[in-house]
């Protein structure tokens, strides 16, 4: 009768505890989602080099909940940190562009010194206004000597 009860206790028991270790695991995975798609690009000239003028910026395909642009330039330094040079926010207005001298947050333009090239990386982050969670983020990599 004990071996009947055990037997019993764990048909019920055994899928039970594993539907319950598994939940958390499918609820996770289905808010880490990110939206597939959006694109980023720049259109960098001579005249946005070690200026506060920021260069003209594209965003397509970018998820239908997108409320604004949070855009930052990073610097990435030669001992593996990265320098925040400012950026902006810009209210989603349905174009995708965010214009010339649209960033205004501090904002500086890349500007290594002289004779030497450094990487930086427009990250342009889809957001909306429910969360602080970005509901995309794209970065745009590139060399400035």
């Amino acid at each position: 009768m004990r071996f009947e009860f055990l037997g019993k206790a764990r048909r019920v028991l055994v899928p039970a505890l594993l539907a319950a270790a598994l939940l958390p695991a499918c609820a996770s995975k289905e808010t880490q989602e990110v939206p597939d798609g959006m694109a980023v690009t720049v259109t960098l000239r001579d005249v946005h080099r070690c200026s506060r003028i920021s260069p003209e910026i594209q965003v397509a395909q970018a998820p239908a909940s997108t409320e604004y642009y949070d855009v930052r330039l990073v610097e990435f330094t030669s001992d593996s940190q990265e320098m925040f040079l400012g950026g902006g926010i810009w209210n989603n207005d349905g174009t995708g562009i965010i214009p010339e001298g649209g960033l205004t947050r501090h904002y500086r333009g890349p500007c290594p010194p002289s004779g030497q090239s450094r990487e930086y990386a427009f990250v342009v982050s889809a957001m909306s206004r429910q969360s602080m969670q970005p509901i995309s983020v794209r970065l745009f990599r590139f060399t400035q000597e």
